[in-house]
């Protein structure tokens, strides 16, 4: 979303991005030429987006673009107050997530949320990021025709640094937030197989703890496994550095019970950097033999036998690497930045002709009465 954001205000539009507060963030500041505005906890944005916009925003802005669901935000519920047009960005069916990251006696609860979520939304434009997801949010009773296919994007800068990996040191990189349904755990379980084979190979967790029980879990099982001249953990690191360590993997691992999209992927393949993904990721972004390999979700055998695949045949890695550059130039910013921007104009210049027309029919029955 802040990507969108930021080609909008890049453009000349004026954009403001509602977020909620952190420690030692300012309530409102200019970045990128956007107007941020963070008010209230992960737990009060709703509530605080809806006296915000009540306040300072209403009968002010073309169009309103709002997550639907995500984290581990209360929803906003914003059609039950925004009378503008409105974006609702879905990021992917929840409930592969719900029974990964939360107890089981929450699940039929969270998934009853999500339903009267998106009933909410129904009336809106909704944004699914890959035709997969487009044809699962039908049956979550999204309208077949306000649902559109949008990817996300990867910086232009990303793009236009051609220092490619080209690492031969069997290096197999995870990527991400440290959070369940993410499953990095299998990665470890899948290590003890392929350090069997190669017991040069290295493993590296690249992310920000945001789960701070599974990242222990996670270092201990590494120590059980007897892992640790094998495994390294990294925490929060920067774009620079994030850049380095791509440059130095042979491949990356998505094991995710369920993504969206995995924009990681695009991160590691602008590199030449092959993807090792589950079947929770949309086939769409790891394409089997193309980019990457995939596997089925949970079975670690196969994932080992995927990795050590890459690691040692280099024609394969060589085949993937070059069709993995390909792929991620598809998406660069300026490009996906464009179409949102033709978007958002469509809808208002359709808003405009609407309230044209009915200012004038409401003129016409004034004269008439």
């Amino acid at each position: 979303m802040w990507e969108y954001a930021r080609y909008l205000a890049s453009r000349g539009h004026f954009v403001t991005f509602m977020a909620s507060r952190f420690p030692g963030a300012p309530t409102r500041e200019r970045l990128e030429g956007i107007n941020v505005v963070r008010l209230g906890s992960i737990y009060s944005l709703w509530l605080s987006t809806f006296l915000y916009y009540i306040r300072e925003c209403r009968r002010r802005y073309d169009v309103v673009v709002s997550e639907g669901l995500g984290g581990s935000r209360i929803p906003r519920l914003s059609p039950l107050y925004v009378k503008e047009p409105m974006i609702t960005e879905w990021h992917q069916v929840h409930d592969p997530l719900f029974r990964a990251q939360y107890p089981r006696v929450l699940v039929p609860l969270l998934n009853a949320v999500e339903r009267f979520t998106a009933y909410v939304h129904r009336n809106t434009l909704v944004q699914a990021l890959t035709e997969e997801a487009r044809e699962a949010f039908l049956r979550l009773g999204f309208k077949p025709g306000n649902v559109f296919v949008l990817p996300v994007s990867i910086r232009n800068e990303w793009i236009c640094d051609i220092r490619p990996s080209v690492t031969t040191q069997p290096t197999v990189l995870w990527l991400g937030k440290f959070r369940r349904y993410k499953c990095p755990m299998h990665i470890i379980e899948a290590a003890r197989q392929v350090v069997r084979q190669l017991p040069d190979s290295k493993f590296l967790f690249v992310g920000r703890e945001d789960d701070r029980k599974l990242y222990r879990l996670l270092r201990d099982a590494t120590r059980e496994y007897e892992l640790t001249k094998h495994v390294e953990f990294r925490l929060n690191v920067s774009e620079e550095e994030k850049k380095d360590i791509l440059r130095g993997s042979r491949v990356l691992v998505v094991p995710s019970s369920i993504e969206g999209f995995g924009i990681a992927i695009l991160e590691a393949n602008v590199f030449g950097v092959p993807v090792v993904a589950s079947s929770g990721v949309p086939p769409s972004v790891a394409q089997d033999g193309f980019n990457g390999l995939r596997y089925q979700f949970g079975d670690t055998s196969a994932l080992a036998r995927c990795i050590v695949q890459i690691l040692t045949d280099n024609s394969l890695h060589r085949r993937l690497s070059e069709n993995a550059r390909r792929f991620a130039e598809q998406f660069a910013w300026s490009s996906v930045g464009r179409r949102f921007e033709d978007l958002v104009t469509s809808i208002v210049n359709e808003q405009r002709k609407k309230d044209s027309y009915n200012s004038t029919a409401k003129r016409v029955r004034q004269n008439v009465g």
